[in-house]
């Protein structure tokens, strides 16, 4: 039992160290923002993900209300595919910028 508890974790500590990356990815971007794929494929490069799904973390930031999406035909399971664009929100510059905390995001 100790052993799942550790692998759980270790997937909690994966999860906010990639949604910690988005928001910091989208913060070096012009005016907040990026392509999905850009991200994608840096999170792929520096190896926290193997495969570009990253749907499950978007969604995570869109519901707290860190990101964006600019297309309104975009969501956090298509956005992929349709090579949308997200933008960090004025609440993701707060979580940036430790005016606002959230354990679920490791910034």
């Amino acid at each position: 039992m100790a052993i799942m508890d550790e692998i759980t974790e270790q997937e909690v500590n994966k999860n906010k160290a990639v949604r910690g990356y988005i928001i910091r990815a989208l913060a070096k971007g012009s005016q907040n923002a990026l392509l999905v794929r850009q991200i994608t494929n840096a999170l792929v490069a520096d190896g926290l993900i193997f495969s570009p799904d990253i749907s499950k973390h978007l969604e995570y930031l869109e519901e707290a209300g860190y990101i964006t999406f600019t297309s309104r035909t975009a969501n956090a399971y298509n956005a992929y595919r349709k090579d949308a664009v997200i933008k960090l929100t004025r609440k993701g510059v707060d979580l940036l910028e430790s005016t606002i905390d959230d354990p679920g995001v490791d910034v």
